[in-house]
């Protein structure tokens, strides 16, 4: 017990630094150094007297904001802090100068501990070599998954072109509270992205555990190194990485054995965190933030009479006596996840496929996704002729899947750069209308004055 109560109090502190080189006014110190391999376990389940934290399972959330699938009403808007309407009007800055960026924060906060396991742990006492591989495997996918969301949020779209100019993030990987933390380039940072995750295969079990699924595994790590293959637009790679994932696991969740929510009428109960046995790696958002409708032009997308998503992850407003349309059920009352499913490995070998002309073979991926999600009886089957209606209909169907989970605005970022798709979002909000245009900058988050006043190595995004 004491070695919990120890390692508790370790996580507590570092989980509570913000991710600046000064951000820690005492050094932890003596007995909570964790020591024991078993330790390590510890860090990075994040457990703590009341239970498991969420040390490592909550991510991030300013991509929602940023994104075309929600909008904002008059009812919504009015649970919106500050810094999510400076979001919202894509601001100049989002955080004053004494504020801290919950995404950040939470990311880096990340990166420091499983640097402390990648430095320390093979030192460590009472475990097997085994048991020592595994974490710091487990940690090297953990800190891939926060650089991969932290390189997307803070910089420019992987363009292989300007990728070893670009300015990316900065890359700490060390333990010194006084490392200088300059950003490294778009490519650096996916070139470390790639390394760490392709060195733990062979180190992880292949599938998740049940009620574990906190803890990176070999289907996890394929299906990362898939995602950052597809943002890198190496359609090759990614098809690659998709299939090895599903081949170790492609559990689908049917959703018409969903019983019916004992919460909200006409609704579905979802399985979220540790019961979702699609999730492969669980991350979360930082927060629910507020309540998010669903964007006129998303829940066009859905078949509301078939597709069993919408009384699953929405439900209609009208239940309240308003006429403004479909919330997101995953941001009122319950977190997201964030992070890669069984679900986004389909889409990706979908994509794949279709980029390279094997429509058949994209379709039937696409099909038997949807077979899961329609009702019973109903006909969820989609085809094409060309690889560019099948393209457009993988673009459509994975909108429809992960909307609110994590990949709307990198995919757009990712469309107008190499589809050239000239994707443009606009919200409105108190009566203003904002619009990013395909080529603005301000796609690309401001990094928050407070962490350039610590480190002025870091320069900021152009706005």
């Amino acid at each position: 017990m004491q070695s919990i109560k120890y390692i508790s109090l370790f996580i507590i502190l570092l989980m509570g630094m913000t991710s600046c080189k000064k951000y820690l006014d005492i050094v932890p110190k003596g007995k909570i150094i964790p020591e024991k391999t078993s330790d390590y376990r510890l860090l990075l389940d994040q457990i703590n007297p009341a239970g498991k934290s969420n040390g490592f399972v909550n991510s991030f959330s300013n991509d929602v904001l940023m994104s075309d699938d929600m909008k904002v009403t008059a009812f919504s808007g009015s649970f919106y802090k500050a810094a999510d309407q400076n979001v919202l009007m894509f601001a100049e800055h989002i955080y004053q100068d004494f504020e801290s960026d919950p995404d950040w924060e939470a990311l880096y906060n990340q990166v420091y501990v499983t640097n402390l396991v990648i430095t320390e742990v093979m030192g460590s006492t009472g475990g097997t070599q085994e048991e020592k591989y595994k974490l710091l495997a487990e940690a090297r996918v953990h800190r891939a998954h926060a650089f991969l969301v932290l390189v997307n949020l803070y910089a420019k779209q992987y363009d292989p072109s300007t990728a070893a100019t670009d300015a990316g993030i900065p890359l700490r990987l060390k333990l010194d509270f006084e490392e200088k933390l300059p950003r490294a380039s778009v490519q650096e940072v996916y070139d470390l992205i790639l390394s760490d995750l392709s060195v733990t295969i062979g180190k992880l079990p292949a599938a998740p555990l049940p009620n574990f699924n906190w803890r990176p595994v070999e289907s996890a790590a394929y299906a990362l190194l898939a995602r950052a293959n597809l943002q890198m637009n190496r359609i090759d790679q990614a098809f690659k990485y998709a299939d090895s994932s599903l081949r170790r696991y492609s559990t689908l969740l049917n959703y018409n054995n969903f019983p019916a929510s004992p919460a909200i009428p006409g609704t579905l109960q979802y399985p979220i965190g540790l019961q979702n046995k699609e999730t492969l790696l669980l991350k979360s958002a930082v927060s629910p933030l507020s309540l998010f409708y669903g964007s006129n032009e998303l829940m066009n997308l859905f078949d509301k009479q078939n597709d069993l998503r919408i009384p699953a992850m929405y439900f209609n407003d009208a239940l309240f006596g308003m006429s403004d349309g479909y919330i997101s059920a995953e941001w009122s009352g319950r977190t997201p996840s964030k992070g890669p499913s069984t679900a986004e490995a389909y889409l990706i070998r979908a994509e794949c496929n279709a980029r390279t002309g094997h429509i058949a073979e994209a379709m039937s991926d696409l099909n038997y996704l949807r077979s899961f999600r329609y009702k019973t009886g109903s006909n969820a089957a989609l085809s094409a002729t060309t690889k560019e209606e099948a393209l457009a209909k993988v673009k459509e169907e994975r909108r429809r899947e992960l909307a609110f989970r994590g990949s709307r605005l990198f995919d757009i970022k990712r469309y107008n750069t190499f589809d050239k798709d000239n994707i443009s979002v606009t919200h409105t909000l108190n009566g203003t209308t904002y619009t990013l245009s395909p080529s603005s900058p301000r796609f690309i988050l401001p990094i928050a004055r407070k962490y350039i006043d610590l480190n002025p190595e870091i320069t900021q995004n152009p706005r």
